[in-house]
């Protein structure tokens, strides 16, 4: 994976974003996790972050929120791009749900592995961004297992899929 250091952000992240946006907006104080979610968007075109979100994430935001901040959600989908799914997400989802990781988990830790954007030009992300430690930490402790799992499910495909890589799963104050 070269190029910038490609971001998945989940649902968590995207809540809280415009939870401390909401608040910054009526001059509440922000929580830790406000404040660090609104710190990796603006920030992260400085630091050459390419910054995605599922398709559900941003259907969520087009259905709620432009009710809620319409201009603050539009400056949002401009700094975001949405990934898609590819032929082997499926797949792999279920694979990671077999390992009693959640449905939505499953899916986003899938979308991570075998997702691209609109061009079709990338496969992946280098890591998922997330609030929920309980899965950062399962997934730290069962990469290694993950690992081999892909590498025996890709070994057989065509390109680009044999070159399809695990993302780290990290919280925002980890990046």
């Amino acid at each position: 994976m070269s190029g910038p250091t490609r971001l998945l952000l989940d649902k968590s992240v995207v809540r809280r974003y415009f939870e401390g946006t909401g608040g910054l907006a009526r001059g509440l104080a922000l929580t830790d996790e406000e404040q660090q979610a609104i710190l990796l968007v603006y920030l992260a075109r400085g630091k050459e972050y390419r910054l995605f979100l599922s398709t559900e994430a941003r259907n969520l935001l087009l259905a709620h929120g432009r009710q809620v901040a319409p201009t603050e959600t539009l400056m949002f989908l401009k700094r975001v791009e949405v990934l898609y799914p590819t032929r082997y997400f499926k797949r792999w989802a279920r694979r990671v749900r077999q390992r009693t990781f959640s449905r939505e988990d499953a899916k986003v830790l899938a979308l991570a592995t075998f997702g691209t954007d609109e061009a079709g030009d990338v496969l992946g992300v280098h890591r998922v961004v997330t609030f929920d430690r309980p899965m950062a930490r399962k997934w730290a402790r069962e990469q290694e297992s993950f690992a081999r799992q892909l590498y025996e499910m890709t070994e057989q495909l065509a390109m680009p899929f044999v070159l399809a890589r695990l993302p780290r799963v990290q919280l925002p104050e980890d990046i």
